[in-house]
């Protein structure tokens, strides 16, 4: 089953200031509510900032120390005093991971921040330079890779709960073997070893017991709790008899007996027990292998032409734009099912499933096209690349053709239509578009980014080109606009769009407005923002915090999960969070492999983060006098549920997370104070 990428639902609007919230309707007012102050600490020294880990656990650094604090509780959980003095911006997630690294020139430190165990240090194996750190949640592992200042490479494994080093490998980049090449052969091989040492290395968590690692002297099935190699597979070269130029490995979604390999322009499936080359014949693209989608009916191999310097094969030039050719390959032997390369006019930069098709994205000289892909027949839709506005960020495939919605950028807008597939033209002669300042060198796309929402047939498009909200037909290919123009004050414009039961939801960084599905305003509030943009550093934080949450939960799954997981579109989304809220129900050991404590306050932080919010935050100047409040806005309502007085200070020591639904506010320079916003929210911890 296709799943798309894992998206963080909620939308933040940002600064704003309090003032009165008026119902369109009724005229009403709202008074917030006075938050429960939940918990007191008290530090030994200066606070200098706080941050929240994905997995739940306050960072609240001094020059003395980092400390985290329980958010449940207030209680100090762990200090470490070599952290202290260290910036907000040198301690941040592990990518795909509940890890957090706190980073300055003489040191790399990877720790658990709910127990403060300290999974990796660099100066343990005297490193220089650490080029690859990867979670292995499956077998419980971190795996690192780096730099000494002499001798080889090293790769080594940690136990992910409680940082033992459990071995380590300073031969994967050299070879105990003579090499049978000769002359450049020989000498490419050598470059290539040496400079992949100072790359990231290719590494895929092949289920719970073993970790597949490449490197130019070839591809290796380690244990993933030894480091013992249980095989290792002889990979193709290239025509100078070198290593391939570009690797990539991916993780097989419904063969769990294999792995697939892709090298420059081929394609390898190896069995998992022995690495083993499945198939008597790789498949082939004409350019290089960029992603591959593993879909159904084949998997389908997108191409992309290769720079000029790794160009092994003829490069086909047609009126300047060089071009490639994608094919699919069986599962069973690795035969195309197109006996020749489908001609493409430039790179497929994306690609997304819908149903028994696979929708392409192609570029070609900046200039985006479309194409449809029938899997099962190898072969495409449209006779020819349809070119549309913009990047794709949407695409389905309808009753009426293929529907689709593209990114603006600063050279060229956005746009939503529906292209016939019997004649490839768009049905929307005067398709909806975004808008662009045509001659502002101060570009923010996301401003004018066509927003979207799916509600049973109907897609709603909210277009800042002129501020109107339009309805899509999805059967019948018909649009109209519904409802006066919206007008948001402060001269802004929507950043994000929400589909709730009262209503659709626009928010930007000043303005929340709710309409109704007929386009009529219901209700509209806006608050002028803080002119000091520091202020602002806790509220941007707060999708991050999510995000940082979602990526660790979907590594969780392993690589096959996170390889489908970013070929699908937008109508999967609901799909794909079932999916996840369904499994962490019944078995909820995807983190197992973090220490019990890290993985249960996880676990229930993404249990509890799987509805979107039924509120924003809201920061504003204080109508009383100097300082600022915090509010927190209902969503269905406009009403403020919450209002916390920040106090004085230029620019207030806070942070929030909209998990918990608490406020950490530092009242003086040794205290912070926890605040739960709303009383009728159950914590998630």
């Amino acid at each position: 089953m296709f799943s798309s990428s894992i998206r963080v639902f909620c939308r933040i609007a940002l600064p704003a200031a309090f003032c009165v919230i008026i119902d369109v309707a009724h005229g009403q007012a709202a008074a917030p509510r006075t938050p429960q102050v939940a918990w007191s600490v008290k530090l030994n020294a200066t606070i200098l900032w706080q941050q929240i880990a994905p997995s739940g656990t306050l960072l609240v650094a001094t020059d003395n120390a980092l400390t985290a604090v329980d958010i449940e509780s207030g209680r100090v959980a762990w200090e470490k005093p070599e952290l202290g003095g260290m910036t907000d911006d040198s301690i941040h997630p592990v990518e795909g991971s509940l890890l957090m690294e706190a980073k300055r020139p003489d040191l790399l430190l990877i720790f658990d921040p709910v127990t403060g165990a300290v999974i990796f240090d660099s100066r343990v194996l005297n490193l220089t330079k650490v080029n690859t750190r990867r979670a292995l949640p499956q077998s419980g592992t971190l795996l690192v890779h780096g730099q000494r200042s002499s001798g080889p490479a090293i790769v080594a494994l940690f136990d992910l709960a409680s940082g033992k080093q459990l071995w380590v490998n300073d031969s994967l980049f050299t070879s105990s073997e003579p090499s049978k090449s000769r002359g450049l052969g020989v000498l490419m091989q050598a470059l290539a070893g040496r400079a992949a040492e100072s790359e990231q290395l290719e590494v895929l968590q092949a289920g719970p017991e073993m970790i597949v690692v490449y490197t130019p002297l070839g591809m290796r099935g380690l244990d993933a709790r030894t480091g013992a190699v249980r095989w290792s597979a002889k990979t193709p070269t290239n025509r100078l008899g070198a290593p391939a130029f570009h690797v990539q490995l991916f993780a097989s979604v419904d063969k769990q007996d294999r792995i697939y390999a892709s090298f420059d322009d081929s394609l390898m499936a190896y069995r998992l027990a022995d690495g083993q080359a499945l198939w008597a014949k790789a498949p082939r693209v004409e350019g290089r292998i960029r992603d591959i989608v593993q879909h159904p009916a084949g998997i389908v191999m997108l191409p992309e032409a290769p720079p000029d310097a790794q160009a092994m094969g003829s490069r086909r030039i047609v009126n300047g734009v060089v071009q490639t050719g994608l094919n699919v390959a069986r599962y069973e032997d690795g035969s195309t099912i197109a006996p020749k390369p489908l001609r493409m006019r430039g790179n497929v930069i994306d690609a997304m499933v819908a149903g028994d098709t696979v929708v392409l994205a192609v570029d070609a000289e900046t200039k985006t096209f479309v194409n449809v892909l029938d899997v099962a027949g190898g072969s495409l839709r449209l006779k020819k690349d349809v070119k549309i506005k913009g990047q794709l960020a949407y695409a389905e495939l309808t009753p009426a053709g293929l529907l689709y919605i593209t990114r603006p950028d600063a050279t060229i807008n956005g746009e939503v239509n529906v292209i016939d597939l019997a004649n490839g033209e768009p049905r929307f002669k005067d398709a909806i578009e975004s808008g662009k300042p045509l001659s502002s060198s101060d570009y923010k796309a996301a401003r004018y980014h066509l927003h979207h929402a799916v509600e049973g047939r109907t897609l709603y498009v909210f277009a800042n080109r002129d501020h109107r909200l339009y309805t899509v037909d999805r059967e019948t290919a018909t649009f109209k606009p519904v409802g006066d123009e919206i007008k948001l004050k402060g001269g802004e414009d929507p950043t994000a769009m929400e589909i709730r039961a009262e209503g659709i939801v626009l928010s930007s960084e000043q303005n929340l407005v709710i309409v109704g599905r007929d386009g009529q305003m219901k209700k509209q509030v806006y608050y002028p923002a803080p002119h000091t943009p520091g202020l602002l550093r806790a509220l941007y934080a707060v999708n991050a915090v999510r995000a940082g949450l979602y990526s660790a939960t979907a590594s969780a799954y392993g690589d096959a999960f996170a390889q489908v997981s970013a070929k699908s579109t937008d109508p999967m989304t609901q799909q794909v969070t079932g999916q996840l809220a369904e499994a962490y129900t019944k078995a909820g050991e995807q983190l197992q492999g973090y220490a019990r404590q890290s993985a249960a306050m996880a676990t229930k932080r993404f249990k509890a983060s799987l509805d979107s919010p039924a509120f924003l935050f809201v920061l504003t100047p204080a109508t009383e006098g100097k300082g600022y409040v915090l509010l927190q806005i209902d969503k269905d309502t406009a009403v403020p549920l919450a209002r916390v007085n920040l106090g004085r200070e230029k620019e207030p020591v806070y942070a929030v997370d909209d998990i918990a639904n608490m406020l950490f506010l530092q009242t003086n320079p040794e205290t912070v104070v926890g605040y739960r916003l709303s009383p009728d929210t159950v914590s998630a911890r």
